[in-house]
């Protein structure tokens, strides 16, 4: 759902400040598109991290006997920090941006030629 929120807001920004929607090509329309959806893919990327990091470490660790979950989560979260919960952000906003732009790209089309209104829609 956030990454739909940050896509169409992203993409109301650039109809609202550069491109005027009423006259944009379809090229221009998937254009907005790729770009809305680069954006909600790294906002999605940034949120997301820290859980996927710690997810892996729990995953990859064995927990001391009568250890709970939640506790080595806690011992987990200390020993990452908070840069350490953002290792390999790089590699997952290379990862998860290009592959949410090209679905919002699709998306987009795809409400274009069925002729869906609702989403992007700016009063004038």
């Amino acid at each position: 759902m956030a990454k739909f929120v940050v896509y169409e807001k992203a993409a109301e920004q650039v109809y609202a400040n550069f491109v005027d929607k009423s006259t944009a090509s379809a090229g221009m329309n998937t254009a907005v598109n790729l770009g809305s959806g680069l954006i909600a893919g790294f906002a999605a990327a940034i949120v997301s991290q820290p859980a996927d990091t710690m997810l892996s470490k729990i995953n990859k660790t064995k927990g001391l006997p009568g250890e709970g979950t939640t506790s080595r989560l806690i011992k987990i979260a200390k020993e990452l920090g908070i840069r350490g919960s953002y290792t390999g952000l790089g590699a997952r906003l290379f990862m998860v941006g290009t592959l949410t732009a090209g679905q919002f790209a699709i998306y987009g089309d795809i409400k274009r030629v069925l002729g869906a209104t609702g989403g992007v829609e700016i009063a004038k």
